[in-house]
């Protein structure tokens, strides 16, 4: 999967006016930050050429996240999506990854750094389908979300924000669907757990898991284990200067979950492991119907083997 043409060029475009080496090392400190900085709420970028560094690492696995959990969302419920809510837009990934999938226009970005937001908003006049659709300041945590739409959207957010605060935050999100809740945290342990409490508050408000879990009920498991996906990204020929990387992709791990206000079926097996891959047979850790299982498939089953060697971490069976 890659970024749309458009939004490459909107983001080379801005590369004519800063130099090379320059991006290189700011994007170089961003790493830095969001690898070991304790999250504490507070800004990690203030200028225009940090925001631009950012887009071009963290645009494309964003999308790629954003574009993969929706459209396996979209697959599992009929949903008449008329309106979106993308909250701390950042960029704006997430938005150009829902409009590839919704034909709506209704969309509003709400960001709370300015350098962010601005140059979000510059990529997308770059576009005919997003030039119209609105930006707004906001701070979910200070603010109040007196907005609601069918979807709301929000990516790589609650890592963000002090633990003390993501249940208020969590409430405001839920508060301003009308219909659907797509949350997008990093596959990692810390991002799952995020999601986990997602899970949580849902089950107290009585609402549904759409995907990607198999059953309504609290993740079977252990702590010490998580659940992600998997999407790979063709990287830019920038990206790959700022990241000083020879393969031509990027593999984004993510944890996600959707909720919906409306009863959903969300039973099945979906894999949570990378299949093992043997000589005659394949090795997978599935979530059966909220069972975790250990499933071996044999060339004896020709079809189920064949359809489940090109099958990935995050998949459904």
């Amino acid at each position: 999967m890659k970024i749309s043409d458009i939004l490459e060029n909107a983001i080379e475009e801005k590369l004519n006016h800063v130099k090379l080496t320059e991006l290189k090392q700011y994007a170089s400190q961003l790493s830095e930050k969001y690898m070991y900085q304790e999250r504490t709420g507070d800004t990690l970028l203030n200028t225009e050429i940090e925001a631009l560094a950012y887009s071009i690492m963290r645009m494309p696995a964003t999308y790629g996240a954003v574009y993969t959990a929706l459209k396996h969302t979209l697959e599992r419920i009929d949903g008449n999506i008329q309106s979106v809510l993308d909250i701390g837009a950042g960029t704006g990934a997430a938005t150009w990854a829902i409009s590839e999938l919704l034909d709506t226009k209704n969309i509003q970005c709400f960001e709370r750094e300015q350098v962010m937001l601005e140059l979000g908003k510059s990529f997308m006049n770059q576009n005919p389908k997003l030039k119209d659709i609105s930006w707004d300041y906001m701070d979910i945590v200070e603010d109040d979300l007196d907005v609601k739409a069918d979807l709301v959207v929000t990516s790589y957010m609650l890592n963000e924000i002090k633990p003390e605060n993501r249940k208020d935050v969590i409430n405001k999100l839920i508060k301003s669907s009308n219909h659907i809740i797509l949350i997008i945290e990093p596959g990692t342990p810390e991002g799952f757990q995020n999601i986990k409490e997602v899970q949580k508050r849902a089950i107290e408000n009585n609402l549904y898991i759409i995907a990607p879990c198999t059953f309504q009920g609290v993740c079977p498991l252990p702590n010490e284990d998580w659940c992600h996906s998997i999407v790979r990204m063709e990287r830019t020929k920038v990206h790959k200067v700022l990241k000083s990387a020879d393969l031509p992709y990027e593999d984004e791990k993510f944890s996600y979950i959707a909720i919906s206000k409306e009863k959903c079926d969300n039973s099945g097996t979906r894999i949570l492991r990378h299949p093992m891959i043997e000589k005659g047979k394949i090795t997978l850790k599935v979530c059966h119907n909220g069972e975790i299982e250990d499933m071996i498939v044999t060339k004896k089953d020709k079809e189920l083997f064949k359809m489940v060697k090109k099958k990935k971490c995050g998949d459904w069976i």
